[in-house]
């Protein structure tokens, strides 16, 4: 009953936001079930489990989730962003420009913006690229996703996001940790994503699917294409600090992204008129991300309290099978009862780094698989950024979620099975 409770608890956590349940809602809800089924308390979970481990995920790095927004917010009020997007999309022509803003979208991410925040930076770009390529605006939080949250999210060596810092605070590898296992999976992942998309497109086109302008949305694009006024090739300059201050120089994430905005701030300050109000529009979506992520972190926290959920882990580390494969499951389980790549990523190293390491488990390749394990699998209907992705671009998650599943969790099993098939060779 205990396992069934756990079980049934993720399902209907997963239900109820795929049937607009707000997420707070809907993780209370998940809690009262596992109260039920385990034989414990509703109040004690809410209180010295989840909250707890809400706060805890908050006070650690919530200094991640400020500076994030902010240099989200900065790149794209210089107009670096734009800047960017100009460089990168000029080279694929307009029938192809989509597939220009994917690549956008994941060097962007990779380069510190942080996923919780992009859809707010990148999505005016899938708006004027999508306008050009005349497809369907419903492929847009799917494209922004499968971008953002797979190989630069967790597979990519270097890359400044949580998955791929999370582990190095508890096992001492570096975020370059794996780096041909990591390439190898990253290109064979991007490969799979770029060839699924090219399916959808020519889909859309062969069933005379077109894009649907509206008044708010041709704001956006107007807004984008504005005249940056900015050397193009000098908007790659804050993101390349960005990684090589954590990578060469061990610099704290936050520190790193905060000294990336400084920069961004410096090359693009003619396009700021009222930098007060950048900053404190920056800060108005630190609340929305960091509270969704960590209400995911303390759902995960009250079900690893469960006697259930101690079962399925340790059922899942005992498979007689090589460790990387149950590592790489047990992780999954982690990023699929969080519902939060970061938080997956947290809740996976504090629990299974140790025993793998006593099993024989390089760190490099605990590293590897528990950051893409857990970034996949966490992108199930309650991920907290799946939800603001959605509403941002006017979809509800399940209008949305066919294409989401496959070019991201899906993608990235295939990326996980890639990363565990060379660390068994």
């Amino acid at each position: 009953m205990n396992v069934f409770g756990v079980i049934l608890a993720i399902l209907l956590l997963i239900i109820v936001v795929y049937r607009r349940v707000k997420l707070i809602l809907a993780t209370l809800l998940g809690i009262f079930l596992l109260a039920l089924t385990n034989g414990l308390s509703f109040y004690d979970l809410v209180m010295n489990y989840y909250s707890v481990s809400l706060a805890g995920f908050l006070a650690k790095y919530f200094m991640v989730f400020v500076t994030n927004a902010l240099f989200g917010k900065v790149m794209e009020e210089t107009l670096l962003v734009s800047a960017f997007s100009n460089m990168i999309v000029r080279w694929f022509g307009n029938q192809n420009a989509v597939y220009g803003a994917i690549i956008i979208t994941a060097l962007l991410s990779y380069g510190g913006i942080s996923v919780f925040v992009i859809v707010f930076t990148v999505y005016p770009i899938f708006l004027a690229t999508f306008e050009k390529a005349d497809l369907p605006r419903s492929l847009i939080p799917a494209c922004i996703m499968a971008s953002s949250c797979t190989a630069p999210l967790s597979l990519v060596p270097g890359g400044a996001q949580l998955n791929n810092i999370i582990p190095t605070l508890y096992i001492g590898t570096t975020p370059m940790a794996a780096p041909f296992i990591s390439i190898t999976a990253a290109v064979v992942t991007m490969g799979f994503i770029f060839l699924y998309f090219r399916y959808c497109f020519k889909e859309a086109r062969a069933k005379g699917e077109h894009f649907v302008m509206t008044d708010e949305i041709q704001k956006k694009i107007q807004k984008f294409k504005k005249k940056t006024n900015i050397t193009e090739w000098m908007s790659i300059l804050p993101m390349s600090l960005i990684v090589v201050l954590i990578n060469k120089w061990n610099v704290d994430l936050s520190m790193a992204v905060l000294a990336g905005t400084v920069l961004a701030t410096i090359i693009g300050r003619k396009n700021l008129s009222d930098k007060l109000c950048t900053f404190n529009a920056s800060v108005a979506n630190v609340g929305t991300a960091s509270i969704t992520t960590a209400v995911s972190v303390g759902f995960g926290g009250a079900v690893l309290a469960c006697s259930g959920a101690k079962v399925i882990l340790q059922a899942i580390t005992s498979l007689p099978v090589n460790p990387i494969i149950s590592l790489g499951i047990a992780a999954s389980f982690a990023g699929a009862l969080t519902g939060n790549g970061g938080g997956g990523c947290d809740v996976a190293m504090s629990i299974l780094a140790s025993p793998y390491l006593q099993m024989g488990v390089s760190p490099e390749a605990i590293h590897r698989i528990v950051a893409v394990a857990t970034a996949g699998c966490s992108c199930l209907p309650h991920n907290g950024m799946l939800i603001t992705v959605a509403d941002t671009c006017g979809f509800s998650v399940r209008e949305c979620y066919r294409h989401i599943f496959t070019s991201i969790v899906f993608a990235s099993l295939i990326g996980l099975g890639t990363v565990m098939g060379l660390e068994c060779l």
